[in-house]
């Protein structure tokens, strides 16, 4: 095949793959749960046609995403398995409590799966969806029949400090940036304009699938201006965001767990805590696979040419690596 043969049949095929992810998300159902006054948006494939009474496999996205985000690599497993996609609390079609702990989070997910989906699930959770879903396997095992969690183990252990009073600077840095930001963002103006933010922000993503993530992504407020669907006051869950607190629970999970790492993660991190002395944003050597041995069944893969959105950076080879996980365990 000729190079440029080659680049029209890539370029076909993402059309192809994005146009049946849009097809796929037009006949998902909506539906929702509410929690202690929060109405949760849920997304449900329904059951698949073949087999029958096939397992649940729930994707939870991450903080400042939406569901839609995780659909291209959800489509390809809907013959096979019963898709949710919920929205967090405080993203896509959601409600905005303005309650964000862990706690919200993990009683939030818990009633979707009792009272919406009402069966042990698979859970495919992105960063804040996979630090949720690994808390939620330890303290209610009898629902999860497993994981995969994708950059959701939290980020890279912070350099020692001499300075004891570094910590509290840096707690007090992120609960004001957490809490005293304005919940309302600059006019995106144009879905287009917010699909080039998303591109400059993810220049591995496909131009096709940003676009049709900023339409989902998006929304007019009542005056008429165009902003991310998203509480940015969410990000409050992480006021504290050492991994130590994670750590408890992850011995207690007895499901099998397959653990994603994107080798280039250390560009978003760096984003993050560019303000930590000696902090470059990289995991130190074996650190996310002595993370991953930290669950009885764990394993962990890397992804060598992807960052922290691996759904973003290499969603062929995610789909490819979770389907031949999924096969050895059901």
């Amino acid at each position: 095949m000729t190079e440029m043969s080659e680049h029209f049949a890539n370029e076909m095929s993402e059309h192809f793959a994005n146009e049946m992810s849009e097809l796929f998300a037009n006949e998902m159902s909506e539906h929702s749960v509410t929690v202690r006054g929060v109405r949760l948006r849920i997304l449900d494939s329904g059951e698949p046609e073949h087999p029958d009474n096939a397992p649940a496999l729930l994707f939870l996205h991450g903080l400042r995403d939406v569901a839609w985000s995780l659909m291209p690599i959800a489509r390809p497993f809907a013959d096979r398995y019963r898709i949710i996609l919920p929205d967090l609390r405080g993203h896509g079609g959601s409600d905005n409590p303005g309650a964000y702990s862990m706690e919200h989070f993990l009683i939030d997910l818990h009633r979707v799966i009792t009272d919406h989906v009402r069966r042990p699930v698979w859970i495919i959770g992105h960063s804040l969806g996979g630090q949720i879903a690994s808390r939620y396997a330890a303290v209610f095992p009898e629902h999860v029949l497993g994981m995969v969690l994708i950059e959701g183990l939290g980020p890279p252990s912070f350099p020692a400090s001499d300075d004891p009073s570094g910590w509290i600077r840096g707690y007090r840095e992120r609960m004001l940036a957490r809490y005293g930001e304005s919940a309302t963002g600059r006019d995106l103006r144009t879905v287009e304009n917010a699909a080039s933010r998303l591109l400059a922000n993810n220049p591995r993503l496909r131009p096709e699938t940003a676009q049709e993530l900023a339409a989902h992504a998006t929304h007019r407020d009542g005056q008429d201006r165009l902003q991310w669907s998203f509480d940015s006051h969410a990000a409050a869950v992480f006021v504290n965001p050492g991994v130590g607190d994670g750590e408890r629970f992850w011995s207690h999970v007895q499901c099998p767990i397959l653990v994603i790492s994107g080798d280039l993660a250390h560009e978003y991190w760096r984003t993050q805590f560019g303000n930590l002395p000696g902090f470059d944003g990289r995991y130190a050597p074996g650190e996310m696979t002595a993370r991953a041995q930290l669950f009885p069944r764990g394993e962990h893969c890397a992804f060598h040419h992807s960052g922290h959105m691996v759904h973003y950076d290499e969603p062929d080879r995610l789909i490819d690596v979770i389907s031949e996980f999924l096969a050895r365990q059901t």
